[in-house]
């Protein structure tokens, strides 16, 4: 399930986009031609934005930097005695507050297989599965704990899970995505 998009000049559904910004979205080659006066200007800023903005994203995929104990990672609240850490990821070390850990990004650490020690491959697919940091979505194989799920969605054999090894039923990989799995 694709996300769907509107021409900038005639409101039809999109299937192309502009090569410099590649933000904005035309229907055909002659609506683009057509919207080139307006769009000119807002391209150049918007290329200039992505080269930053990927810069940004790269950055902190590099950045394994932890962060400061003792304040929620998620809102920066001093944790004190009547307020403490409700959970923190050793790998990481994000700390959450109990307000932030029930939050749908504030309450995800910064590790790409796991939120807080907690498996996202023994979870079914969920679109809050990501780094807390560069928000990138969990990629690796899935395989629920939970019973009920009916046979079409595994895997013909067993094998070793990518992210945590454990030899197992997975999920065929159409049914990993939690687009395709909430369809099932």
């Amino acid at each position: 399930m694709a996300d769907i998009h509107f021409c900038a000049k005639c409101d039809e559904i999109a299937t192309k986009f502009c090569s410099v910004c590649k933000h904005t979205h035309y229907c055909s080659e002659r609506c683009q031609k057509d919207d080139w006066k307006i769009h000119k200007k807002g391209c150049k800023i918007q290329a200039q934005l992505n080269i930053i903005n990927d810069a940004h994203h790269e950055q902190l995929k590099n950045t394994k930097e932890r962060p400061p104990q003792g304040k929620c990672t998620g809102c920066n609240v001093k944790f004190t005695e009547d307020y403490p850490c409700s959970d923190e990821c050793s790998e990481c070390g994000y700390q959450v507050c109990e307000s932030c850990e029930v939050h749908q990004s504030r309450g995800t650490c910064y590790c790409t297989n796991h939120n807080f020690g907690r498996k996202y491959c023994a979870m079914e697919p969920r679109w809050y599965h990501k780094n807390g940091r560069t928000q990138e979505s969990y990629k690796g194989d899935r395989h629920p704990t939970e019973e009920g799920y009916i046979a079409e969605v595994y895997e013909p054999k067993e094998r070793a899970c990518n992210n945590c090894g454990e030899v197992t039923k997975v999920f065929k990989k159409q049914y990993c995505d939690f687009r395709e799995f909430s369809s099932y």
